[in-house]
């Protein structure tokens, strides 16, 4: 499943749209997210089909290309361009939010509790200086291949 994600943009979401694909739009204050266009590919074979459309959309946007295989791989440590450090049970649950999973869901499959989720959440979000999990998951898709 290919899928996009825009950051406060409209009118590149209506282009993605139009173009036939999913896109996803997350709000965004920063100038620079606003021209960045995010494509999540889970087979190698998806890129061979949209390359077209990718190449058109990056005379526009900046374009990055995630890759996630459908086959879960387990993490160990992960850093972000400020020397944070997230464990692999972080970085599994943040996989779950670049998912679009539901909450019971991520409890269910992590063993958590609902309060265990939302604790997990704050710590994550205070350790990365983030406020909501929708910057979260733009952090996410621009600084870890998750």
């Amino acid at each position: 499943m290919t899928k996009f994600y825009v950051f406060s943009n409209l009118r590149a979401k209506e282009m993605i749209e139009a173009a036939g694909y999913r896109c996803v739009m997350l709000e965004s204050q920063e100038e620079r997210l606003q021209r960045t266009v995010a494509l999540q590919i889970r087979r190698e074979n998806d890129i061979e089909i949209i390359s077209g459309f990718v190449n058109a959309l990056s005379r526009t946007y900046c374009v990055y290309l995630i890759f996630m295989p459908q086959e879960r791989k387990e993490c160990e440590l992960v850093s972000n361009p400020d020397g944070r450090y997230l464990t692999g049970r972080e970085t599994e649950f943040i996989r779950h939010v670049l998912n679009d999973d539901v909450v019971k869901k991520t409890c269910i499959e992590m063993g958590l509790s609902r309060s265990g989720y939302y604790k997990m959440l704050k710590k994550i979000l205070g350790r990365l200086n983030l406020k909501t999990a929708e910057q979260l998951h733009s952090w996410a898709l621009l600084h870890l291949s998750v």
